[in-house]
Parts: structure tokens; sequence; C-alpha cells
């Protein structure tokens, strides 16, 4: 099971795209996520959902924490 989450690129500083968001999240936060781009799609990315519910939760909070790093202020 996945889940593809939007990523609405006008309310970052610093992100380009989906394969831009997907590779700062790799190296800030060491959290792996698949960009959109790889389904022929645009501005999402990808979560595999078939780990146990505390590595779903650790990855929640890199998201979270990635997320508020790189947010327009």
């Amino acid at each position: 099971m996945y889940m593809m989450v939007l990523i609405e690129h006008d309310a970052f500083e610093d992100i380009a795209d989906d394969v831009d968001f997907c590779k700062k999240l790799l190296n800030e936060q060491n959290a792996f996520v698949l960009p959109s781009t790889c389904f022929f799609a645009k501005n999402m990315f990808r979560i595999v959902l078939c780990h146990p519910l505390e590595k779903f939760e650790a990855l929640s909070e890199r998201i979270k924490e990635f997320c508020e790093a790189h947010y327009k202020k």
C-alpha cells in the first residue's frame, strides 16, 4: 500500500519540484520517499505504508521537520 502526498511548491522557499523535494528530504532528514515524476505525475511524493507504525511515525516527524525548515517565512 502507498500514499501520494501533494507538494505545494509555492509554500516553500527553495523547493523547485518533487524531485528536488525528495532529494533534499533524503539529504537533510535521511528520509526516503519517491518523487511522483517516477510515476509520470507531478508535484507529489509517494510514501510506502508497509512498514511498522513506529517507522511511519518517525518518517512523518522527519517530513514535518523538513517542511518547517523550508516553508516561506
